[in-house]
Protein backbone atom coordinates (compact mmCIF):
# COMPACT_ATOMS: atom_id res chain seq x y z
CA UNK A 1 0.00 0.00 0.00
CA UNK A 2 1.32 3.29 -1.19
CA UNK A 3 -0.84 5.60 1.43
CA UNK A 4 0.19 7.60 4.63
CA UNK A 5 0.04 5.02 7.45
CA UNK A 6 -3.37 5.22 9.70
CA UNK A 7 -1.89 6.09 12.73
CA UNK A 8 -4.65 6.99 14.32
CA UNK A 9 -8.50 6.96 14.03
CA UNK A 10 -10.74 8.69 16.85
CA UNK A 11 -13.83 7.75 14.18
CA UNK A 12 -14.96 4.55 13.78
CA UNK A 13 -12.89 2.59 11.09
CA UNK A 14 -11.39 4.59 9.02
CA UNK A 15 -8.18 2.22 8.05
CA UNK A 16 -7.30 -1.07 6.93
CA UNK A 17 -6.52 -3.27 10.01
CA UNK A 18 -2.93 -3.58 10.64
CA UNK A 19 -3.26 -7.22 9.65
CA UNK A 20 -3.84 -5.96 6.26
CA UNK A 21 -0.59 -4.40 6.01
CA UNK A 22 2.47 -3.94 7.81
CA UNK A 23 3.01 -0.33 8.52
CA UNK A 24 4.93 1.79 5.09
CA UNK A 25 7.76 3.56 5.31
CA UNK A 26 5.77 6.54 5.43
CA UNK A 27 4.62 6.95 8.97
CA UNK A 28 4.20 10.51 9.62
CA UNK A 29 6.18 9.78 12.89
CA UNK A 30 9.23 8.13 10.76
CA UNK A 31 10.22 10.79 8.64
CA UNK A 32 9.84 8.75 5.61
CA UNK A 33 8.31 10.07 2.32
CA UNK A 34 4.72 10.12 0.85
CA UNK A 35 5.74 9.69 -2.85
CA UNK A 36 1.68 9.66 -4.49
CA UNK A 37 0.39 12.06 -2.34
CA UNK A 38 -0.26 15.73 -4.12
CA UNK A 39 0.60 18.82 -2.62
CA UNK A 40 -0.78 21.81 -2.53
CA UNK A 41 1.53 24.49 -3.40
CA UNK A 42 3.31 27.03 -0.73
CA UNK A 43 6.08 28.46 -0.40
CA UNK A 44 6.89 29.81 3.75
CA UNK A 45 10.30 31.23 2.57
CA UNK A 46 8.44 33.88 0.83
CA UNK A 47 6.49 34.99 3.86
CA UNK A 48 6.72 37.65 6.22
CA UNK A 49 4.67 39.33 9.44
CA UNK A 50 3.93 36.21 11.78
CA UNK A 51 6.70 34.72 13.74
CA UNK A 52 8.64 31.88 11.96
CA UNK A 53 6.54 29.17 14.31
CA UNK A 54 3.33 30.56 13.35
CA UNK A 55 4.15 31.12 9.70
CA UNK A 56 5.37 27.21 9.60
CA UNK A 57 2.08 25.89 11.65
CA UNK A 58 0.19 27.71 8.59
CA UNK A 59 1.85 25.87 5.81
CA UNK A 60 1.08 22.92 7.85
CA UNK A 61 -2.46 23.51 8.29
CA UNK A 62 -3.06 24.60 5.24
CA UNK A 63 -1.48 21.66 3.13
CA UNK A 64 -3.19 19.04 5.79
CA UNK A 65 -6.80 20.39 5.26
CA UNK A 66 -6.13 21.01 1.60
CA UNK A 67 -5.09 17.36 0.66
CA UNK A 68 -6.75 15.27 3.01
CA UNK A 69 -9.03 17.03 4.60
CA UNK A 70 -13.13 15.05 3.68
CA UNK A 71 -14.37 18.67 3.02
CA UNK A 72 -11.49 19.63 0.88
CA UNK A 73 -12.90 20.55 -2.43
CA UNK A 74 -15.57 22.56 -0.27
CA UNK A 75 -13.53 24.95 1.88
CA UNK A 76 -10.85 25.25 -0.71
CA UNK A 77 -11.43 29.34 -0.88
CA UNK A 78 -10.86 29.25 2.79
CA UNK A 79 -7.53 28.03 2.82
CA UNK A 80 -6.23 31.95 2.13
CA UNK A 81 -6.89 32.43 5.36
CA UNK A 82 -4.33 30.08 6.71
CA UNK A 83 -1.73 32.15 4.64
CA UNK A 84 1.61 32.59 6.14
CA UNK A 85 2.08 35.63 5.13
CA UNK A 86 -0.76 36.90 7.05
CA UNK A 87 -2.34 34.24 9.30
CA UNK A 88 -1.04 34.86 12.97
CA UNK A 89 -3.45 32.61 14.70
CA UNK A 90 -3.89 29.32 12.68
CA UNK A 91 -5.52 27.36 15.73
CA UNK A 92 -8.73 29.55 15.50
CA UNK A 93 -8.36 29.76 11.80
CA UNK A 94 -8.81 26.16 11.42
CA UNK A 95 -11.46 26.03 14.03
CA UNK A 96 -13.14 28.79 12.02
CA UNK A 97 -13.19 27.34 8.36
CA UNK A 98 -13.61 23.57 9.31
CA UNK A 99 -16.80 22.39 6.87
CA UNK A 100 -20.19 24.48 7.69
CA UNK A 101 -23.65 24.32 5.75
CA UNK A 102 -25.27 27.32 5.86
CA UNK A 103 -23.47 28.61 8.90
CA UNK A 104 -24.25 25.21 10.63
CA UNK A 105 -20.84 23.71 11.46
CA UNK A 106 -20.90 19.78 10.08
CA UNK A 107 -17.39 19.41 11.17
CA UNK A 108 -16.73 19.49 14.88
CA UNK A 109 -13.62 17.85 15.52
CA UNK A 110 -10.75 18.91 12.96
CA UNK A 111 -8.29 20.86 15.61
CA UNK A 112 -4.96 22.24 15.01
CA UNK A 113 -2.75 21.77 18.28
CA UNK A 114 0.49 23.02 19.97
CA UNK A 115 0.66 19.98 21.98
CA UNK A 116 0.39 16.49 19.82
CA UNK A 117 1.37 14.51 22.79
CA UNK A 118 -0.80 15.27 25.25
CA UNK A 119 -3.76 14.62 22.59
CA UNK A 120 -2.56 11.23 21.57
CA UNK A 121 -2.17 10.59 25.22
CA UNK A 122 -5.45 11.47 26.06
CA UNK A 123 -6.56 9.23 23.14
CA UNK A 124 -4.72 6.31 24.86
CA UNK A 125 -5.78 6.70 28.56
CA UNK A 126 -2.71 8.05 29.55
CA UNK A 127 -1.13 10.84 31.35
CA UNK A 128 -1.96 12.56 34.70
CA UNK A 129 -5.55 11.64 36.10
CA UNK A 130 -7.52 11.72 39.17
CA UNK A 131 -8.85 8.09 37.63
CA UNK A 132 -12.62 9.48 37.52
CA UNK A 133 -15.19 11.04 34.98
CA UNK A 134 -17.73 13.45 35.90
CA UNK A 135 -21.03 14.81 34.97
CA UNK A 136 -22.18 18.52 35.24
CA UNK A 137 -25.32 20.33 36.03
CA UNK A 138 -26.86 23.61 37.34
CA UNK A 139 -28.05 25.19 40.73
CA UNK A 140 -30.99 26.65 40.39
CA UNK A 141 -30.76 28.57 43.58
CA UNK A 142 -27.08 29.77 42.86
CA UNK A 143 -26.82 31.64 39.25
CA UNK A 144 -23.68 30.60 37.89
CA UNK A 145 -23.18 27.91 39.91
CA UNK A 146 -22.50 23.83 38.91
CA UNK A 147 -22.48 20.56 40.78
CA UNK A 148 -20.36 17.33 39.81
CA UNK A 149 -21.55 13.67 39.95
CA UNK A 150 -19.13 10.76 39.77
CA UNK A 151 -19.87 8.95 36.67
CA UNK A 152 -17.26 6.27 37.03
CA UNK A 153 -13.98 5.68 38.85
CA UNK A 154 -11.32 3.77 37.19
CA UNK A 155 -9.60 0.99 38.97
CA UNK A 156 -6.79 1.36 41.45
CA UNK A 157 -7.24 5.19 40.56
CA UNK A 158 -6.59 7.96 42.88
CA UNK A 159 -10.51 8.58 42.88
CA UNK A 160 -10.71 5.16 43.66
CA UNK A 161 -8.39 5.00 46.74
CA UNK A 162 -10.10 8.24 48.15
CA UNK A 163 -13.31 6.15 48.40
CA UNK A 164 -15.43 7.87 46.13
CA UNK A 165 -17.62 6.38 43.63
CA UNK A 166 -20.65 6.81 40.75
CA UNK A 167 -23.10 9.06 42.04
CA UNK A 168 -21.19 10.58 44.59
CA UNK A 169 -21.93 14.63 44.30
CA UNK A 170 -19.37 17.43 44.42
CA UNK A 171 -20.68 20.93 45.03
CA UNK A 172 -16.90 22.26 45.62
CA UNK A 173 -13.86 22.56 44.87
CA UNK A 174 -10.95 23.63 47.03
CA UNK A 175 -13.49 24.97 49.11
CA UNK A 176 -14.29 26.99 46.52
CA UNK A 177 -18.24 27.26 45.57
CA UNK A 178 -17.97 25.50 41.13
CA UNK A 179 -18.34 28.09 38.73
CA UNK A 180 -17.17 28.23 35.23
CA UNK A 181 -13.77 29.59 36.55
CA UNK A 182 -13.03 26.57 38.25
CA UNK A 183 -14.86 23.90 37.02
CA UNK A 184 -12.00 22.14 35.37
CA UNK A 185 -9.57 22.49 37.91
CA UNK A 186 -11.28 18.74 38.59
CA UNK A 187 -9.35 17.38 36.07
CA UNK A 188 -6.86 19.99 35.40
CA UNK A 189 -4.81 20.05 38.70
CA UNK A 190 -2.08 18.02 39.98
CA UNK A 191 -4.18 18.10 43.76
CA UNK A 192 -7.72 18.89 44.07
CA UNK A 193 -10.29 18.93 47.02
CA UNK A 194 -13.53 18.00 46.19
CA UNK A 195 -16.66 18.56 48.77
CA UNK A 196 -18.55 15.46 48.74
CA UNK A 197 -22.59 16.25 49.37
CA UNK A 198 -26.05 13.69 48.50
CA UNK A 199 -28.65 13.40 47.01
CA UNK A 200 -31.74 13.66 49.03
CA UNK A 201 -34.10 12.00 47.03
CA UNK A 202 -37.83 12.40 49.12
CA UNK A 203 -36.84 16.73 48.79
CA UNK A 204 -35.53 16.17 45.08
CA UNK A 205 -32.02 18.06 45.83
CA UNK A 206 -28.58 18.13 46.61
CA UNK A 207 -27.90 18.56 50.46
CA UNK A 208 -25.00 20.51 52.05
CA UNK A 209 -20.76 19.25 51.78
CA UNK A 210 -20.32 16.30 54.88
CA UNK A 211 -16.90 15.45 53.95
CA UNK A 212 -13.66 16.73 52.11
CA UNK A 213 -11.96 14.13 49.53
CA UNK A 214 -8.28 15.56 48.74
CA UNK A 215 -6.79 14.10 45.74
CA UNK A 216 -3.41 13.83 43.91
CA UNK A 217 -3.33 13.04 40.46
CA UNK A 218 -0.81 10.42 39.11
CA UNK A 219 0.88 9.22 36.12
CA UNK A 220 -1.13 5.59 35.10
CA UNK A 221 -3.28 4.09 32.34
CA UNK A 222 -6.82 4.32 32.88
CA UNK A 223 -7.90 0.50 31.85
CA UNK A 224 -11.00 1.26 29.75
CA UNK A 225 -12.76 -2.03 30.77
CA UNK A 226 -14.66 -1.14 33.89
CA UNK A 227 -16.76 -3.91 34.16
CA UNK A 228 -16.77 -7.68 32.78
CA UNK A 229 -18.51 -10.13 34.16
CA UNK A 230 -21.85 -12.64 33.20
CA UNK A 231 -25.32 -13.41 34.26
CA UNK A 232 -27.83 -16.02 33.99
CA UNK A 233 -31.28 -15.10 32.24
CA UNK A 234 -33.80 -17.40 31.25
CA UNK A 235 -31.21 -20.18 31.28
CA UNK A 236 -28.86 -18.22 28.89
CA UNK A 237 -25.51 -16.82 29.97
CA UNK A 238 -25.22 -13.17 28.87
CA UNK A 239 -21.70 -11.60 29.20
CA UNK A 240 -21.87 -7.72 30.19
CA UNK A 241 -18.63 -5.28 29.17
CA UNK A 242 -18.66 -2.27 30.29
CA UNK A 243 -15.79 -0.76 27.70
CA UNK A 244 -14.67 2.79 27.60
CA UNK A 245 -11.91 3.69 25.07
CA UNK A 246 -10.58 2.19 21.80
CA UNK A 247 -7.16 2.65 23.14
CA UNK A 248 -3.84 0.50 22.14
CA UNK A 249 -3.11 -1.39 25.26
CA UNK A 250 -6.67 -2.93 25.65
CA UNK A 251 -5.86 -4.85 22.70
CA UNK A 252 -4.00 -7.18 24.49
CA UNK A 253 -6.81 -7.27 27.53
CA UNK A 254 -9.91 -7.67 24.96
CA UNK A 255 -9.05 -11.25 23.87
CA UNK A 256 -8.55 -12.17 27.90
CA UNK A 257 -12.19 -11.06 28.70
CA UNK A 258 -13.60 -12.62 25.85
CA UNK A 259 -12.11 -16.23 26.74
CA UNK A 260 -13.43 -15.99 29.72
CA UNK A 261 -16.79 -15.31 27.72
CA UNK A 262 -16.19 -17.98 26.47
CA UNK A 263 -15.18 -20.67 28.60
CA UNK A 264 -18.55 -19.88 30.96
CA UNK A 265 -20.91 -20.34 28.04
CA UNK A 266 -21.96 -16.99 27.32
CA UNK A 267 -24.46 -17.14 24.66
CA UNK A 268 -25.28 -12.73 24.39
CA UNK A 269 -23.67 -10.13 25.55
CA UNK A 270 -24.32 -6.64 26.34
CA UNK A 271 -22.05 -4.19 25.77
CA UNK A 272 -21.80 -1.05 27.28
CA UNK A 273 -20.52 1.74 25.11
CA UNK A 274 -22.30 4.83 27.07
CA UNK A 275 -19.50 6.45 28.21
CA UNK A 276 -17.07 5.55 25.05
CA UNK A 277 -15.87 8.70 22.38
CA UNK A 278 -14.00 6.42 20.42
CA UNK A 279 -10.28 5.66 19.76
CA UNK A 280 -7.89 3.52 17.66
CA UNK A 281 -9.35 1.73 14.41
CA UNK A 282 -7.30 -0.97 15.66
CA UNK A 283 -8.51 -2.17 18.46
CA UNK A 284 -12.51 -1.16 16.68
CA UNK A 285 -11.67 -3.61 14.23
CA UNK A 286 -10.56 -6.06 17.03
CA UNK A 287 -13.54 -6.05 19.21
CA UNK A 288 -15.73 -6.08 16.44
CA UNK A 289 -14.08 -9.72 15.52
CA UNK A 290 -14.61 -10.91 18.79
CA UNK A 291 -18.33 -10.22 18.57
CA UNK A 292 -19.45 -10.60 14.83
CA UNK A 293 -20.19 -14.44 13.79
CA UNK A 294 -16.65 -16.40 14.01
CA UNK A 295 -17.44 -17.38 10.30
CA UNK A 296 -17.24 -14.01 9.03
CA UNK A 297 -14.39 -13.46 11.05
CA UNK A 298 -12.73 -16.82 10.09
CA UNK A 299 -13.11 -15.92 5.85
CA UNK A 300 -12.30 -12.19 6.58
CA UNK A 301 -15.17 -10.70 5.69
CA UNK A 302 -15.58 -7.21 5.20
CA UNK A 303 -16.30 -4.72 8.26
CA UNK A 304 -16.07 -1.54 6.97
CA UNK A 305 -15.50 0.38 3.74
CA UNK A 306 -14.63 4.46 3.59
CA UNK A 307 -15.01 7.10 1.41
CA UNK A 308 -11.88 9.69 0.96
CA UNK A 309 -12.25 13.25 -1.05
CA UNK A 310 -11.56 13.19 -4.52
CA UNK A 311 -8.12 14.22 -4.38
CA UNK A 312 -6.86 10.94 -2.14
CA UNK A 313 -9.98 8.81 -3.78
CA UNK A 314 -7.90 9.33 -7.38
CA UNK A 315 -4.37 9.67 -6.01
CA UNK A 316 -5.14 6.10 -4.16
CA UNK A 317 -7.17 4.90 -6.95
CA UNK A 318 -5.38 1.27 -6.53
CA UNK A 319 -5.87 1.21 -2.92
CA UNK A 320 -8.32 -1.30 -0.59
CA UNK A 321 -10.51 1.46 1.42
CA UNK A 322 -11.85 -1.45 3.20
CA UNK A 323 -11.72 -2.91 7.03
CA UNK A 324 -11.95 -6.45 7.32
CA UNK A 325 -12.90 -8.73 10.29
CA UNK A 326 -9.71 -10.97 11.40
CA UNK A 327 -8.20 -13.96 13.61
CA UNK A 328 -5.00 -12.36 14.00
CA UNK A 329 -4.05 -8.19 15.28
CA UNK A 330 -0.61 -6.29 14.92
CA UNK A 331 0.44 -3.22 16.18
CA UNK A 332 3.78 -1.78 16.41
CA UNK A 333 4.37 2.18 17.80
CA UNK A 334 5.28 4.12 20.55
CA UNK A 335 5.69 1.48 23.25
CA UNK A 336 3.62 -0.88 22.32
CA UNK A 337 4.64 -4.31 20.35
CA UNK A 338 1.10 -6.31 19.96
CA UNK A 339 0.79 -9.17 18.72
CA UNK A 340 -2.88 -10.90 19.55
CA UNK A 341 -4.04 -14.19 17.56
CA UNK A 342 -8.02 -14.35 18.57
CA UNK A 343 -9.18 -16.97 17.09
CA UNK A 344 -9.51 -18.85 19.94
CA UNK A 345 -11.35 -16.10 21.48
CA UNK A 346 -14.76 -15.26 19.76
CA UNK A 347 -17.85 -17.04 21.99
CA UNK A 348 -20.26 -17.23 19.37
CA UNK A 349 -22.33 -13.93 20.57
CA UNK A 350 -26.19 -15.07 19.16
CA UNK A 351 -27.22 -11.71 19.95
CA UNK A 352 -26.14 -8.41 21.03
CA UNK A 353 -27.42 -5.58 22.98
CA UNK A 354 -25.03 -2.08 22.98
CA UNK A 355 -25.90 0.69 25.83
CA UNK A 356 -25.18 3.60 24.15
CA UNK A 357 -25.69 7.53 25.10
CA UNK A 358 -24.90 10.88 23.17
CA UNK A 359 -21.70 10.45 24.61
CA UNK A 360 -20.83 7.04 22.39
CA UNK A 361 -19.08 8.67 19.59
CA UNK A 362 -16.65 7.39 16.71
CA UNK A 363 -15.53 4.37 17.17
CA UNK A 364 -18.21 2.99 18.76
CA UNK A 365 -20.77 4.24 16.43
CA UNK A 366 -18.79 2.94 14.01
CA UNK A 367 -18.13 -0.82 15.80
CA UNK A 368 -22.39 -1.11 15.76
CA UNK A 369 -22.30 0.32 11.93
CA UNK A 370 -20.27 -2.28 10.76
CA UNK A 371 -21.83 -5.17 12.56
CA UNK A 372 -25.62 -4.40 12.28
CA UNK A 373 -25.31 -6.84 9.14
CA UNK A 374 -23.83 -9.53 10.34
CA UNK A 375 -25.96 -9.83 13.69
CA UNK A 376 -29.22 -9.13 15.76
CA UNK A 377 -28.10 -5.97 17.80
CA UNK A 378 -30.72 -4.25 19.68
CA UNK A 379 -29.86 -0.26 21.03
CA UNK A 380 -30.88 0.60 24.53
CA UNK A 381 -30.73 3.83 25.93
CA UNK A 382 -30.22 7.17 24.06
CA UNK A 383 -29.62 8.21 20.33
CA UNK A 384 -25.45 8.03 19.83
CA UNK A 385 -23.57 11.04 19.19
CA UNK A 386 -23.23 11.39 15.38
CA UNK A 387 -19.45 11.20 14.74
CA UNK A 388 -19.96 9.49 11.23
CA UNK A 389 -16.35 10.31 10.22
CA UNK A 390 -12.76 8.87 10.34
CA UNK A 391 -9.61 11.31 11.39
CA UNK A 392 -6.09 11.14 11.41
CA UNK A 393 -3.33 12.54 14.16
CA UNK A 394 -0.69 14.22 11.94
CA UNK A 395 2.49 15.79 12.42
CA UNK A 396 4.47 18.00 10.33
CA UNK A 397 6.89 15.68 9.95
CA UNK A 398 4.65 14.48 7.02
CA UNK A 399 5.03 16.84 5.10
CA UNK A 400 8.50 17.69 5.15
CA UNK A 401 9.73 15.85 1.69
CA UNK A 402 6.44 16.86 0.18
CA UNK A 403 6.15 20.47 0.59
CA UNK A 404 9.04 22.76 -1.14
CA UNK A 405 11.08 24.42 1.42
CA UNK A 406 9.22 23.06 4.12
CA UNK A 407 11.28 23.43 7.84
CA UNK A 408 9.21 22.27 10.89
CA UNK A 409 12.33 23.08 13.25
CA UNK A 410 9.39 25.05 15.34
CA UNK A 411 6.54 23.03 15.45
CA UNK A 412 7.96 19.55 16.44
CA UNK A 413 5.56 19.58 18.94
CA UNK A 414 2.63 20.29 16.73
CA UNK A 415 -0.12 18.78 15.35
CA UNK A 416 -3.71 18.23 13.55
CA UNK A 417 -6.69 16.28 14.23
CA UNK A 418 -8.12 16.27 10.83
CA UNK A 419 -11.34 14.18 9.05
CA UNK A 420 -10.20 11.84 6.30
CA UNK A 421 -12.96 9.86 5.58
CA UNK A 422 -16.30 8.92 5.88
CA UNK A 423 -17.26 4.61 7.26
CA UNK A 424 -19.83 2.90 6.38
CA UNK A 425 -21.19 -0.34 6.80
CA UNK A 426 -20.05 -3.42 3.77
CA UNK A 427 -22.74 -2.16 2.00
CA UNK A 428 -21.84 1.04 2.15
CA UNK A 429 -24.59 2.18 4.52
CA UNK A 430 -24.22 4.49 7.66
CA UNK A 431 -27.10 4.95 10.43
CA UNK A 432 -24.95 7.30 12.27
CA UNK A 433 -25.11 10.27 9.66
CA UNK A 434 -26.45 13.11 10.47
CA UNK A 435 -27.29 12.78 13.61
CA UNK A 436 -26.28 9.64 15.36
CA UNK A 437 -27.88 5.98 15.61
CA UNK A 438 -31.06 6.16 17.18
CA UNK A 439 -31.98 3.40 20.10
CA UNK A 440 -34.43 0.17 20.09
CA UNK A 441 -35.47 0.97 23.67
CA UNK A 442 -34.84 4.10 25.62
CA UNK A 443 -33.59 3.87 28.87
CA UNK A 444 -31.56 7.35 30.66
CA UNK A 445 -27.99 6.83 32.77
CA UNK A 446 -28.79 8.08 36.03
CA UNK A 447 -25.96 8.32 38.36
CA UNK A 448 -28.51 9.33 40.80
CA UNK A 449 -30.09 5.92 40.85
CA UNK A 450 -27.64 4.73 43.91
CA UNK A 451 -26.37 1.72 41.81
CA UNK A 452 -22.51 0.67 41.00
CA UNK A 453 -21.84 0.01 37.24
CA UNK A 454 -22.50 -4.12 37.11
CA UNK A 455 -25.19 -3.94 39.52
CA UNK A 456 -28.06 -5.59 37.95
CA UNK A 457 -30.39 -2.74 39.85
CA UNK A 458 -28.61 0.01 37.48
CA UNK A 459 -30.53 1.84 35.37
CA UNK A 460 -29.60 1.14 31.92
CA UNK A 461 -28.17 -2.01 32.56
CA UNK A 462 -31.53 -3.38 34.01
CA UNK A 463 -33.44 -2.28 30.87
CA UNK A 464 -30.93 -4.11 28.88
CA UNK A 465 -31.37 -7.32 31.09
CA UNK A 466 -35.02 -6.77 30.65
CA UNK A 467 -34.36 -6.58 26.68
CA UNK A 468 -32.75 -10.12 27.53
CA UNK A 469 -35.81 -11.73 28.89
CA UNK A 470 -34.97 -11.24 33.02
CA UNK A 471 -38.02 -10.75 34.61
CA UNK A 472 -38.14 -6.73 36.06
CA UNK A 473 -37.84 -6.49 39.94
CA UNK A 474 -38.07 -3.21 40.35
CA UNK A 475 -40.50 -0.92 41.77
CA UNK A 476 -40.63 0.84 38.67
CA UNK A 477 -40.12 0.27 34.80
CA UNK A 478 -36.41 -0.02 33.96
CA UNK A 479 -36.74 2.44 31.10
CA UNK A 480 -38.55 5.27 33.27
CA UNK A 481 -35.20 5.80 35.32
CA UNK A 482 -33.58 9.18 34.17
CA UNK A 483 -31.47 11.45 35.90
CA UNK A 484 -33.82 13.95 38.28
CA UNK A 485 -31.69 17.04 36.85
CA UNK A 486 -30.43 17.21 33.37
CA UNK A 487 -26.38 16.20 33.18
CA UNK A 488 -23.79 16.64 30.90
CA UNK A 489 -20.61 14.82 30.31
CA UNK A 490 -17.47 17.66 30.54
CA UNK A 491 -15.21 17.04 28.14
CA UNK A 492 -11.80 17.14 29.20
CA UNK A 493 -8.76 16.66 27.00
CA UNK A 494 -10.40 14.58 23.82
CA UNK A 495 -13.41 12.71 24.26
CA UNK A 496 -16.14 11.48 22.04
CA UNK A 497 -13.70 12.57 19.02
CA UNK A 498 -14.47 16.59 20.04
CA UNK A 499 -13.16 19.46 21.39
CA UNK A 500 -13.24 20.86 24.89
CA UNK A 501 -16.20 22.65 25.58
CA UNK A 502 -16.59 25.92 26.44
CA UNK A 503 -20.58 25.96 27.57
CA UNK A 504 -21.30 24.36 30.28
CA UNK A 505 -24.58 22.60 30.97
CA UNK A 506 -27.82 23.02 33.25
CA UNK A 507 -30.74 23.53 31.30
CA UNK A 508 -32.34 21.80 34.50
CA UNK A 509 -31.11 22.79 37.45
CA UNK A 510 -30.94 21.27 40.94
CA UNK A 511 -31.13 23.48 44.23
CA UNK A 512 -28.58 23.33 47.32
Amino acid sequence: MKSIYRLLSIAAAAAACLTACDPPADDPFSGGETPETPTRPSNPSETTGPTTQIRQADVFAQNALGIYYLWAKEIDSDLDQLSPSTCTDPVSVVRKIRYHVDNKEVDHWTVLTDDLKSMTNSVEGLGLTFGYDLQAGGISNRTGEYFLIVSYVVKDGPAEKGGLKRGDIIITIDGNAITASNIYDAFNKDKVTLGIAHYIADQNQIGPVEKQVTLEAVDMWENPVLVDTTYEVQGKKIGYLVYNSFDIKSMETLPQVFREFKAKGVEELILDLRYNGGGYVNTECELASLIAPYSSVAAGDVFQTEVYNDLLTNAWKDEDFNTYFSTTFEYQGGDYNISEDISDANPGISKLYVIVTGSSASASEGLIVGLLPYMNVTLIGTQTYGKYCAGYMMSPSSFKDIIPNFSYSQIADWGIYVMVSKFADKNGNNPAMPDGIPVNIEAYDDPFDGYQLGDTGESMLKTALSAAGAPDTGTRAAHASRPPFELEMIDHDVPRGVLIKTDLPGRVKASL
